[in-house]
């Protein structure tokens, strides 16, 4: 396709797909190009996890995290469905000895008063 003053709905089908992979194609040569010069997104880390993660991370059965985060003995972000955590917090929940969630939110209302 060498004419480029040739108005989009005058192109036949084949020219239409032709045009779309080139255009794709040359988008997505773009994004490889800066995924591979900006080395600091390649490996970061999501910190929104879910339950799969936390089980991982913890080695809890998934009953026990419901019933954890119900307890408000484990930090979450979203108690709807599916949960949602923190990878950061979870992490440090786990450094921290497990602390009742609910008792580290009192003691830092309490030190704010």
């Amino acid at each position: 396709m060498s004419d480029l003053s040739k108005p989009l709905y005058s192109l036949t089908v084949g020219e239409y797909i032709d045009l779309s992979k080139q255009v794709f194609s040359n988008e997505a040569e773009k994004l490889i190009n800066n995924y591979h010069k900006n080395p600091a997104h390649n490996n970061s880390v999501s910190d929104i996890i879910f339950i799969d993660e936390v089980k991982e991370i913890t080695g809890y059965k998934e009953s026990t995290i419901y019933s954890k985060v119900c307890r408000f003995e484990m930090p979450v972000i979203s108690k709807r469905r599916p949960l949602t955590f923190s990878r950061k917090d979870i992490v440090n929940w786990l450094k921290d000895g497990k602390p009742s969630v609910i008792d580290k939110e009192a003691n830092d209302y309490l030190r704010r008063t």
